[in-house]
């Protein structure tokens, strides 16, 4: 628990750095329509320095914590000819296909919940605090993709919220079955420029 406290400190510290000190929303709290966002998505081509926080991996009965990652990967993000976002990785077997999130405001505490894990270290209700509004007021990303290693594959979501031009905040989630047994991970991710 101790560690997880700087952690948190952190990843607020990023999205106060982007939140006026006055009570004003956040500019990134007028980007939650796709018409909005259709108006400003441009502004996020380009290089993104992706960090992976702690999280947790479910295996079976088993839930097991995952540790933060220390590397910080770079992500290039492109406008795909029909207008959406496409995430290219180098380590990527395919492209992350980003999809606007027509979806009810996520509550990333509820969902870990459900799948059996402890909250993320930073709650979207957290998020709507810092931000000065609520996370449907936010451009909501939703990024897919898929991967095989060792002959099983392994859906990737990830699900991100725009909390300023140069700040993404979500959580990064794996599903497969190995050997007849689910596997899933959660894990909080930042994506800065």
């Amino acid at each position: 628990m101790i560690k997880a406290f700087p952690l948190t400190c952190c990843i607020a510290s990023a999205l106060l750095v982007s939140t006026p000190a006055q009570a004003e929303p956040n500019v990134a709290c007028n980007y939650g329509s796709p018409e909005a966002w259709d108006k400003i998505s441009l502004m996020y081509v380009g290089p993104w320095q992706i960090k992976h926080h702690a999280g947790y991996v479910i295996s079976g009965p088993m839930t097991i914590p995952h540790p933060e990652s220390g590397d910080v990967e770079t992500m290039q993000i492109e406008m795909s000819p029909d207008g959406g976002l496409v995430g290219a990785h180098p380590e990527a077997q395919q492209p992350v296909v980003f999809s606007w999130a027509d979806e009810p405001p996520w509550s990333f505490e509820a969902h870990a919940s459900e799948d059996g894990v402890p909250a993320p270290m930073l709650s979207s209700s957290d998020v709507e605090t810092l931000m000065g509004c609520g996370v449907e007021n936010l451009a909501r990303l939703i990024g897919r993709t898929q991967a095989t290693i060792d002959g099983v594959t392994m859906d990737m979501t990830l699900r991100l919220m725009v909390v300023g031009p140069d700040q993404m905040y979500g959580i990064f989630h794996t599903s497969a079955v190995v050997k007849g047994i689910p596997v899933k991970s959660w894990r909080a991710v930042t994506l800065t420029r």
